[in-house]
């Protein structure tokens, strides 16, 4: 799996109730794909300190859970057997 395929299909994640992707947004930070494929890791901002994400401060609690759930079943449609969300600030798995 290429990264540049991970991209495009997170492009086509729309947030719930706003006209945007989770891409353009700036709430996808990077992503890490494992050695064999498999497996792809997903960090996130929510917190709205990159200044050119002004959107990011918008996100609360319900919205941020069905955004990662969009994102888990979009990645599993790919093919990755394990998808995993970060919060790219904490380190820990939403």
């Amino acid at each position: 799996m290429n990264v540049e395929r991970v991209w495009k299909v997170l492009s086509k994640v729309e947030v719930p109730g706003f006209d945007v992707d989770v891409v353009s947004s700036g709430l996808v930070k990077k992503v890490r794909i494992s050695r064999d494929g498999s497996k792809i890791a997903v960090f996130i901002d929510f917190t709205g300190s990159d200044p050119h994400c002004g959107f990011c401060k918008f996100v609360n609690h319900t919205l941020m859970s069905a955004i990662v759930e969009r994102i888990k079943n979009s990645l599993k449609e790919l093919g990755f057997t394990e998808v995993f969300v970060v919060d790219e600030l904490r380190g820990v798995e939403l």
